[in-house]
């Protein structure tokens, strides 16, 4: 084969595939190849030495289950590949050849070990750990139940069986409350002064998710119960007034006199606790119900964007009634843990269950954790940048090193080279299931800070370089390095190996005119006479004779509330197609015939159908 000139990132991928003695960060983009990575990841574990690492003793989780489809798929087919390296014929040159001559010179075994390892991988593929974070919770619950909690039996509530069976006993609870029987009416109309019943359903509600322990929030109510949060509060206030000195005039502008009261306010809860909001005088209450402008003179913009988010934030707090809160809550209280209670004696665990019964076993039962902790040698994570804090509480768990019992995440001690995990901090602002970009951060600080690695992948593989080059400049200037808040950004480059690109750069322009004597075109006319004419551009102009397949092209809409006309005329001049999110799929003749067949099969007399 002939030389083919390697990528920038090429050792940066080969030390991340093949380090094992230090924890590993791989910070990669969108189209950078992750999941390659991870696979690559696992074979190397499979095959190292000395002390390979068995498929059981690894966990590779990702954060949906079509991720984890994916890499047990891709995991599977690398695998049958290596398993047949002894075969007659083998693999094929761009198969697996390569990969088995770097796997013997790498770790220094025979092409006949390498077939056999990764037979055995195959063998374990259904009883190793690869899923996703909440089929490991899952798995660790159904280990332990009793020290969980939790019927060895249960089954796993995607929040349509909760919500049925919160609606029946909220009718319940409701109709006792309300009625004669009722034993905390007076409770019921002072709330109701304020609320309504749909509110506080609402409310009751939330306060069922597993992740809420309702008695440290009911602790938390009292400000001398919670140090932390009163600190927390007087560092704020300390921070207003050190903006207020840094910018001392004479003659105090809007900003300056909304921050004064946000900083007094602060300073006061943190001395007084909750009853000071009713002892904020009119004045500074009326500056604090003001709404701060947009900029001003003399002010570095950091320090304005920081004294805009400390007065919202004493706007915020001046809202809070505590009182009220409190009395709510004990209404509430009592309820919710009866519908938590009642949820899982029927058997049943929500996805947030999952994960918090699974943190506190970890945590909660050293031995446990040690015990995981031996049962698992290698732990590799996909698309970090989805996690949470109880996430990485149980990932961090699993990854302590052995004989030590840690009291809480920030003081635990990773084993070296037992952590790996691929990300892309930039893609927690998406915040799936309350993923965020400080847990990024801190959890990679804990790897740096027991010696651990971080790399770059900088290749893109999906994109040309005439597209990456303008993202690039513009994320430069928008992904500045706040560290916990904001990634900076990790410029990508182009596939130095990738084809070029058959088509000219540059921008077609498509006119579409009536001709003579046609009726003026509306709105549907001018989307077919589109579609009918892009069709016929496609056809023509870009797939017939030329090395463009129509894989390689792409259709963007604003909405898909079109996409059927230009799908029947893409039928029409025969150009095969993909579609994400379509919504006409049933309306389409063919599936209409097949439905009605299937009907008058399972039902001869639906006359209907037969028709």
């Amino acid at each position: 084969m002939p030389n083919r000139p390697s990528m920038s990132d090429t050792a940066a991928r080969q030390a991340a595939e093949t380090t094992y003695d230090r924890n590993v960060v791989v910070v990669a983009g969108a189209g950078t190849g992750k999941t390659t990575l991870l696979v690559n990841r696992l074979v190397h574990l499979l095959m190292k030495e000395p002390n390979p690492v068995g498929l059981t003793q690894v966990v590779a989780l990702t954060y949906t289950n079509k991720a984890a489809t994916e890499m047990k798929v891709r995991l599977r087919e690398r695998l049958a590949i290596l398993a047949h390296a002894t075969t007659p014929g083998g693999p094929g040159p761009d198969s697996g050849t390569t990969v088995i001559e770097d796997l013997r010179r790498r770790y220094g075994i025979t092409i006949e070990e390498i077939a056999t390892r990764a037979t055995t991988g195959l063998l374990d593929m259904e009883r190793a750990q690869i899923g996703t974070v909440h089929s490991f919770a899952a798995h660790l619950l159904r280990l332990y139940p009793l020290e969980s909690g939790v019927d060895p039996a249960f089954r796993e509530d995607d929040g349509a069986r909760f919500d049925e069976h919160f609606r029946m006993a909220w009718e319940v609870w409701i109709d006792r409350e309300l009625s004669r029987q009722g034993t905390q009416h007076q409770l019921w109309r002072a709330l109701l002064e304020r609320t309504t019943v749909a509110q506080l359903r609402t409310l009751a509600s939330s306060l069922c998710s597993d992740l809420i322990d309702v008695h440290a929030l009911t602790r938390q109510l009292e400000m001398e119960a919670a140090p932390d949060l009163a600190q927390w509060i007087g560092s704020m206030a300390t921070r207003a007034q050190a903006l207020l000195d840094a910018y001392n005039r004479p003659k105090r502008r809007k900003i300056e006199h909304m921050l004064a009261a946000a900083a007094t306010l602060m300073r006061r809860l943190q001395e007084l606790g909750p009853d000071a909001i009713a002892q904020l005088d009119s004045a500074e209450r009326a500056w604090l119900e003001k709404t701060a402008s947009d900029g001003v003179s003399g002010w570095e913009d950091h320090d304005f964007t920081e004294a805009s988010q400390l007065i919202k934030l004493a706007q915020q707090l001046l809202l809070l009634d505590h009182h009220y809160f409190t009395k709510l809550l004990k209404l509430v209280a009592p309820f919710v843990e009866s519908v938590r209670a009642t949820f899982g004696a029927v058997g049943w665990l929500s996805f947030d269950g999952l994960l918090a019964r699974a943190r506190s076993l970890l945590w909660e039962h050293p031995h446990i954790r040690e015990r995981v902790k031996r049962d698992y040698r290698a732990v590799l994570i996909d698309e970090f940048q989805d996690t949470d804090p109880l996430q990485y509480e149980i990932i961090l768990a699993v990854s302590e090193e052995p004989g030590r019992h840690s009291g809480s995440w920030q003081s635990i001690v990773l084993e070296p080279g037992k952590l790996f995990i691929v990300g892309d901090p930039k893609q927690s602002i998406y915040a799936f299931r309350r993923a965020d970009m400080e847990a990024f951060d801190r959890v990679v600080e804990k790897i740096e800070a027991d010696g651990g690695i971080v790399h770059n992948l900088t290749t893109n593989f999906r994109s040309d370089a005439s597209v990456l080059e303008p993202v690039n400049d513009m994320f430069d200037r928008l992904f500045v390095r706040r560290p916990l808040v904001q990634p900076g950004n990790v410029r990508l480059e182009g596939d130095e190996r990738r084809r070029p690109s058959h088509l000219d750069p540059g921008i077609l322009l498509q006119i579409t005119a009536s001709r003579p004597g046609d009726p003026p075109f509306d709105a549907a006319g001018a989307t077919r006479a589109e579609a009918e004419a892009l069709a016929c551009w496609l056809r023509e102009q870009l797939l017939d004779g030329r090395q463009v397949s129509a894989g390689q092209v792409a259709l963007l809409f604003r909405t898909l509330t079109q996409a059927d006309t230009y799908l029947d005329a893409l039928r029409r001049y025969d150009i095969p197609y993909l579609i994400e999110g379509e919504k006409h799929f049933y309306r389409r003749q063919e599936v209409i015939d097949l439905v009605n067949v299937l009907r008058v099969l399972d039902h001869p007399h639906d006359h209907i159908a037969l028709l």
